[in-house]
């Protein structure tokens, strides 16, 4: 028998906190993004963001605050927390779909501000679009500093209601989507639905501990 998943290991969306949080984080105008290319959205974001970032005199619940409002603007976060769940996503009630995206998106938040502090000079050159199936444009990007190691990064966007919104990411060829859709797959097959929304509510628990300390 397997052991039961009782938490996420070190999440992939953890590591592209780490990418959105120097990147993408903090944009409190994001509605006003240049929305004619996509290439222009991710370009438009990333400048914005580091702007931002460079300036070391908000505080971190200033940041949360602008990063939910990213969240909400520029990602398809519905989308993204339905396609995490799989087939799961079919079975669960009207509540537990509310509960869960909900969770989600606090996730999501809270494992980003981890990292709000951690930009060290980083750089987003947008190199090209790649068309993706009918509807989605991938922008791939090279990220990281000039003097250090640097990512291909594929921010998969599509437009949703006249606007864009990031769907996805692929760093150096790997979806992190996908790769959490089998995480979280994981602890779905385990403990169902409620054990995924009791491991995300628990560990939503700890990172609020873990702030008031």
């Amino acid at each position: 028998m397997k052991p039961a998943v009782s938490e996420f290991n070190f999440s992939p969306l953890q590591f592209m906190a780490c990418v959105f949080a120097t990147m993408l984080g903090f944009s409190m105008q994001s509605g006003a993004i240049a929305q004619e290319k996509p290439d222009q959205f991710i370009k438009s974001l990333a400048n914005e963001a580091i702007a931002v970032l460079s300036n070391q005199n908000s505080s971190l619940d200033q940041r949360e605050k602008k990063f939910r409002s990213v969240l909400r603007n520029d990602f398809a976060m519905k989308k993204i927390a339905r396609f995490a769940a799989g087939k799961y996503w079919r079975r669960m009630t009207e509540a537990q779909k509310a509960e869960y995206q909900s969770l989600f998106e606090e996730w999501i938040l809270k494992t980003y501000s981890i990292r709000f502090g951690g930009y060290t000079g980083e750089t987003v050159d947008v190199q090209k679009t790649i068309k993706a199936g009918q509807s989605d444009v991938f922008v791939r990007t090279n990220f990281g500093r000039d003097q250090g190691q640097r990512l291909i990064i594929d921010w998969r966007v599509r437009r949703i209601n006249n606007r864009f919104k990031i769907i996805d990411v692929v760093v150096e060829g790997v979806s992190m989507l996908v790769t959490q859709k089998a995480e979280f797959g994981a602890v779905l097959r385990q403990r169902g639905v409620e054990g995924l929304i009791g491991i995300l509510r628990l560990q939503l628990d700890r990172m609020a501990a873990a702030k008031a300390s």
